[in-house]
């Protein structure tokens, strides 16, 4: 049974019964959440299928333990509950949701995150992408929110803080932490193949860089709860538009991914850390689809063309205390290191993943009267050059450094990204899906263009 599409949770006194079916609504899963220590998750998932008749008799026979009749007292608008009501019988939580976030304790009990509301927002292929729009949480202890604990009520509201209905997406059947062609090679070919001298079967999963709720999930995983009940969710934004040609209609579809590793706020957060997480780090993903053709991934035309965005890879930070009434904080380089480690650390993790060439634009200034972003540019130039002295020529990093500020004030920026644009595309190419290529790209890792800046 693949991912569970319909998620519904009911409430007794002493447990909580969660209801999954697929898309089509025949074949429905069970889990069963004891409420009963809750410090502790007691989750166990009913092993088989059941069928909807089966499912509405299951719930029947507890509702009839518990009462006489299944009342609903929860809405998907409610954003918290300071209680439970000690009315018996089957009480419905949450109906038809999107699926679980996954759960969270803080001191005392278990909260359990579920999706409400979602909308779909982009198509590829087959793939609806959703963005979420709601999200509940549910307490899980019998006495639900402990309103006497001031401070569980505190990382409570802290929690409760983050807005999940921003720039939050996930899918069910297409993994948004992995780029187009990650995707179409294992739905049409990985199964069929081996690894390159390895022999043996390649299984692709979810990036852990850009799962968002990766930690949330955790308690359920450790459980032993199967996969289809959860949502994987990436941050950044997913954009689509439709182009309408003469003799084609094309879907334009962004994707920005937001990477969880070194993540923070502007400011807080710069540079890069010593494994060579960098601040600020984005995967871009521009996919062209050819509508009038095969939204299968084996047989239609789409296109891919990645890059991807950070800090610059060095050990440095600004300090919002040296900001003053105007202009930005101080750059401060905190470790120099002669060898580069950091950067090299950098580099490593985006060869693993992209392959060769890796080509480098530096969008930070070049020439300040007193130097700022300029130390940044010249370190960090200082470290591409030292290890390149160690790669082969055809590993070799290429550095391109592109000054905006400067650039906009002769009125020629656009006219220079054209060409900047044009010689990094052909020199690294994109991804493209067809019955011939998809085949030359079976073990061909894509290549990437790497955008630094200070921001």
């Amino acid at each position: 049974m693949s991912r569970l599409w319909h998620v519904s949770v009911f409430e007794t006194p002493i447990n909580f019964y969660i209801v999954g079916s697929d898309i089509s609504k025949t074949r429905y899963r069970l889990l069963k959440i004891g409420r009963l220590g809750t410090q502790t998750l007691n989750i166990a998932e009913v092993g088989q299928n059941y069928s909807k008749s089966d499912i509405m008799e299951l719930l029947s026979t507890v509702s009839d333990g518990s009462s006489s009749k299944i009342t609903v007292v929860f809405t998907q608008n409610e954003k918290q509950s300071t209680g439970v009501d000690r009315r018996k019988g089957l009480i419905e939580r949450a109906s038809d949701a999107f699926g679980l976030l996954g759960a969270v304790r803080f001191l005392e009990d278990y909260y359990l995150l579920v999706v409400t509301k979602a909308r779909v927002v982009a198509t590829i292929g087959y793939h609806e992408i959703y963005k979420i729009e709601e999200v509940i949480l549910i307490p899980l202890a019998m006495h639900g929110i402990p309103v006497n604990n001031p401070d569980e009520l505190r990382y409570l509201k802290l929690f409760q803080s983050v807005d999940l209905s921003t720039d939050f997406y996930f899918s069910y059947v297409y993994d948004l932490s992995r780029t187009l062609q990650e995707n179409a090679l294992e739905i049409s070919c990985w199964p069929k193949h081996k690894q390159a001298n390895r022999g043996e079967t390649f299984q692709l999963f979810p990036d852990s860089k850009f799962i968002w709720n990766g930690y949330l999930l955790e308690p359920l995983r450790k459980s032993g709860v199967s996969e289809q009940w959860f949502i994987e969710v990436v941050h950044g934004y997913i954009g689509q538009q439709i182009i309408e040609l003469p003799c084609s209609r094309l879907s334009l579809t962004l994707i920005g991914r937001r990477s969880v590793e070194y993540a923070g706020t502007r400011y807080l957060k710069r540079g890069a850390n010593f494994k060579g997480q960098v601040a600020n780090d984005v995967e871009t993903e521009q996919i062209i689809w050819d509508t009038r053709s095969s939204p299968n991934f084996k047989t239609g035309k789409f296109s891919s063309f990645v890059q991807r965005r950070g800090s610059v890879p060095l050990i440095w930070s600004q300090d919002p205390a040296t900001r003053g009434v105007v202009g930005k904080p101080v750059i401060s380089i905190d470790i120099n290191e002669p060898h580069a480690q950091t950067a090299a650390a950098h580099f490593r993790e985006l060869r693993k993943k992209y392959g060769n060439p890796l080509i480098v634009m530096n969008l930070v200034k070049r020439r300040e009267n007193k130097k700022h972003e300029a130390l940044l540019h010249d370190q960090f130039l200082k470290a591409v050059k030292y290890l390149n002295m160690f790669l082969p020529k055809t590993e070799r990093i290429a550095y391109l450094s592109f000054d905006v500020a400067r650039c906009h004030k002769t009125g020629n920026v656009l006219s220079k990204l054209e060409e900047i644009g044009l010689r990094c595309v052909i020199r690294h190419g994109w991804f493209q899906v067809s019955l011939k290529i998809l085949k030359f790209f079976l073990f061909f890792k894509y290549n990437v263009f790497i955008i630094v800046e200070d921001t």
